[in-house]
C-alpha cells in the first residue's frame, strides 16, 4: 500500500486517499489490539479485585492458585491429578 498512498503513476491522486485509509486503519486496529485492549482489561481486573476485597470476597477461579512476576503457580499435587485425566499413550 505504500507506493498507492505516495501516489506514484498513472491514476495516483485517485487512488492515493485509499491507500493512506488502509494504512492508517491497519495502523490502529494494531495499536489497538495489541496496547489498548490488553490495558483495558487489565485495568478492570484490578478494578474487580479491588472492589471484591473491600467487600472481604475473594474472585472466582482463583483458588489456591497465587501469581506471582505473571506466572501462576499451582499447588503440589495438582499436575499429576492433571496428567492423569489425560489420554493414555498411544501404541
Amino acid at each position: 500500500m505504500i507506493p498507492v498512498a505516495l501516489g506514484i503513476g498513472e491514476g495516483a491522486g485517485f487512488r492515493a486517499p485509499l491507500g493512506r485509509a488502509v494504512i492508517g486503519g491497519v495502523i490502529t486496529s494494531t495499536v489497538l489490539t495489541l496496547v489498548v485492549i490488553p490495558t483495558f482489561y487489565e485495568i478492570m481486573d484490578e478494578w474487580r479485585e479491588w472492589v471484591l476485597g473491600k467487600f472481604g470476597m475473594t474472585p472466582k477461579g482463583t483458588g489456591e492458585h497465587r501469581t506471582v512476576g505473571g506466572v501462576t503457580s499451582v499447588p503440589e499435587g495438582a499436575m499429576s491429578s492433571a496428567r492423569s485425566l489425560s489420554a493414555p499413550p498411544l501404541r
